[in-house]
């Protein structure tokens, strides 16, 4: 799978990777995460500092690094977002309604 192998100024590196995707965002904060079916997963979250050197590569790997925090998806929670934005959406206009 693809991953993304980060270093965070003279720490060592990290893989991040989850069979759906990974991701960084490097804004007022690094948030470095990703998700499969399942979980949500989590291997860096700071805010950055004037100076910071942040080095992300795409590697394909078969194994990530242990992710800081793993959480369980709730999938009734998921399917009444769903449901919630699908609404929105259709009051909008911006997607048909289903009958």
């Amino acid at each position: 799978m693809l991953g993304l192998e980060i270093q965070i100024n003279d720490e060592p590196p990290f893989v991040a990777a989850a069979e759906n995707f990974s991701y960084a965002l490097l804004d007022v904060f690094i948030y470095i995460a990703g998700l499969d079916y399942s979980n949500t997963y989590l291997w860096f979250y700071a805010a950055p500092q004037v100076g910071d050197k942040v080095i992300i590569q795409v590697v394909e790997t078969s194994k990530a690094s242990p992710p800081q925090k793993t959480k369980k998806k709730d999938r009734k929670e998921m399917l009444e977002r769903y449901a919630q934005l699908k609404k929105e959406l259709e009051e909008k206009g911006l997607i048909a309604k289903e009958d």
